[in-house]
């Protein structure tokens, strides 16, 4: 279903959401395996960054939530700075998980003056609008050169049903995920077309798209990755 409120609104409904959900969300981490090995989306994903990086690496995780993933790189041999608005989210990492961690608006990253990495990572974080432009129009400054950023976001044909797919804010749901959780974040849905304006935009061009699936099922997430567009002189 599509939603109708001014777009602001829903920008910090994101944040607010996520605020109240946080200790549900660890726990559907910690105790119930929702990024276990063996779930597609993420072997894709990891396949995907061992594909594009090599350990000692620098990597920065966007919307990094409890540190699952920058433990795990951290592990791996990879220098990981995780980053997500949710200063609960940040003070489990910091307690529970290795590597380094910030709290931090991701439409604000370039701000934050986290350096420059060999990879930026985005996985199933990116859920507004104008956060999410600024967020991807900020990467290219802060890639080395070579470097690499990896999204993974929900498939927009998910929402589509019978309709024609086309961009725009949607109600969200934990329905598939284990725990107590409140009232869902909205998120701004966009279609492949729309990412692919919205990097060349940015100067960045996609190398890769993937659409991990378990089974016959069909795809629920998309993987962009992508690097920056080289650019000639006159």
């Amino acid at each position: 279903m599509s939603l109708k409120k001014p777009p602001v609104l829903y920008e910090k409904l994101i944040i607010q959401a996520w605020d109240e959900n946080g200790r549900a969300w660890i726990d559907a981490v910690r105790d119930h395996g929702i990024r276990a090995p063996g779930v597609a989306s993420r072997d894709a994903l990891l396949a995907a960054i061992n594909g594009h990086v090599q350990p000692n690496s620098r990597v920065l995780d966007v919307g990094c939530g409890e540190g699952w993933l920058v433990d795990l790189l951290t592990g791996s041999g990879y220098r990981v700075v995780g980053v997500d608005a949710s200063r609960e989210l940040i003070e489990y990492a910091q307690e529970h998980r290795k590597g380094h961690y910030v709290v931090g608006d991701q439409s604000d990253l370039a701000k934050l003056g986290l350096g420059i990495f060999d990879l930026v990572v985005c996985n199933f974080s990116l859920f507004g609008d104008e956060t999410v432009r600024q967020c991807v129009m900020s990467v290219p400054q802060m890639l080395n050169p070579g470097g690499v950023l990896i999204i993974q976001t929900l498939h927009p044909m998910m929402f589509s049903g019978n309709e024609v797919a086309k961009s725009g804010w949607r109600e969200g749901t934990w329905a598939d995920l284990p725990g107590d959780f409140g009232e869902p974040s909205p998120l701004y849905v966009r279609t492949l077309d729309d990412w692919s304006r919205l990097f060349s935009e940015a100067g960045l061009g996609v190398s890769r798209m993937l659409a991990p699936t378990a089974g016959d099922a069909d795809p629920k997430s998309v993987i962009f990755v992508v690097s920056r567009c080289e650019r000639t002189g006159q």
